[in-house]
């Protein structure tokens, strides 16, 4: 019998099955089966409040088991990086998807892997793939045969064996429940700067200052500071960014309001915006990068 047909009748059976994937080895079982997902978190040893990520093997697949994409992630993410190494966590139907395959939000992570076999493994199963790397929880992940630990590979059903990636790296995971989307996992594909994200600074009133990120050049968030203490200005985007898991190297522009309003404020904060745009190599106001940024006093 050919090797992922016997792996695909194990699947049916509510069996769980180690096989290689186009990022690491997984393990897995079939996302309809809830004695099963609750068998691999067990055999894993990792806690149900920590969902893992699910194989489709096609667009088509993916929305049966989530809410209605919004038209952005298939515009920006779909659209370019699937098939590929990029796990999308999404809002998901929880009367098809038990828990704890998503999370107490009622989303899931999916993936639309391009290795031609594997596709041939989730398509012979008929539903996602529950898939997490083969390995007990808080250790390595495995990307050879050879890294699998016995004790959990004598705990499953059927190992299915064929050719591994020369990669050895895992997929990248983006947060898209809200906005603006999140880094959850950096991995093989590089997501940042395909998101256009700019960075807001308003320092032109002298009681308060302004952050604020927009993203794809739509969605807003901002914090509004009361402060006279121009010296909190980068502390604050700092600890801004980090709340969306974003870094300085993240930005691909930055957008500031250049007055009028007062001295002290415009000439703090576009002192500031001309530094972070020559470091980080990114534009401000939409000029050339290393264009001055000068202010507009009252």
């Amino acid at each position: 019998m050919d090797k992922i047909r016997k792996a695909v009748q194990v699947f049916k059976k509510g069996g769980i099955v180690i096989f290689p994937t186009d990022t690491a080895i997984g393990i897995g079982c079939r996302i309809d089966n809830e004695e099963s997902i609750k068998r691999l978190f067990k055999i894993r040893k990792r806690p149900e409040n920590k969902p893992v990520l699910t194989l489709v093997d096609s667009v088509k697949m993916a929305q049966n088991y989530l809410l209605p994409i919004p038209q952005e992630v298939k515009d920006k993410l779909i659209k370019h990086y699937w098939p590929g190494k990029l796990t999308i966590i999404l809002k998901c139907n929880p009367d098809k998807v038990p828990f704890p395959a998503r999370d107490k939000r009622n989303t899931l992570g999916v993936r639309f892997p391009g290795d031609k076999m594997l596709l041939k493994l989730i398509a012979g199963v008929g539903v996602p793939i529950v898939a997490p790397s083969a390995n007990f929880s808080g250790e390595e992940t495995p990307f050879r045969f050879a890294d699998l630990n016995s004790k959990l590979v004598r705990q499953a059903d059927y190992v299915l064996t064929g050719p591994v990636s020369s990669e050895k790296n895992v997929s990248t995971i983006i947060d898209c429940v809200e906005t603006p989307w999140r880094i959850i996992r950096d991995g093989s594909v590089k997501i940042n700067k395909k998101l256009k994200i700019a960075l807001l600074l308003n320092t032109s009133d002298n009681q308060k200052i302004t952050v604020g990120l927009i993203i794809n050049g739509k969605d807003v968030r901002t914090k509004k500071t009361i402060s006279r203490n121009m010296q909190t200005i980068l502390p604050m985007i700092e600890k801004f960014l980090k709340k969306y898991s974003l870094k300085p190297e993240d930005l691909t522009e930055i957008k500031v309001n250049t007055g009028p309003g007062s001295f002290t404020g415009l000439r703090v904060g576009l002192a500031i915006v001309n530094a972070l745009s020559f470091v980080l190599g990114v534009p401000v106001n939409d000029k050339k990068v290393g264009e001055i940024i000068l202010p507009m006093y009252k």
